[in-house]
């Protein structure tokens, strides 16, 4: 019976709804870094010539999170 979530959903999501259960059963105050490191953001840069651009964030509802 422990591989039944394998039939429903991929092993990715299976650990993010782990982790959320987790976070949320813990007192605040780790509750609140946990969840700080539980974020993560998706920046890219293009690179020509060897010089690097500007970077891009990808999730700017993350980059608002984080500030």
């Amino acid at each position: 019976m422990s591989s039944a979530w394998r039939s429903v959903f991929t092993y990715n999501k299976y650990a993010q709804i782990t982790a959320r259960a987790v976070r949320s059963s813990l007192k605040e105050e780790q509750r609140v870094a946990a969840e700080k490191r539980g974020l993560t953001m998706l920046r890219y840069q293009q690179w020509e010539n060897g010089k690097g651009g500007p970077q891009v964030v990808l999730s700017e509802e993350e980059a608002t999170k984080a500030s």
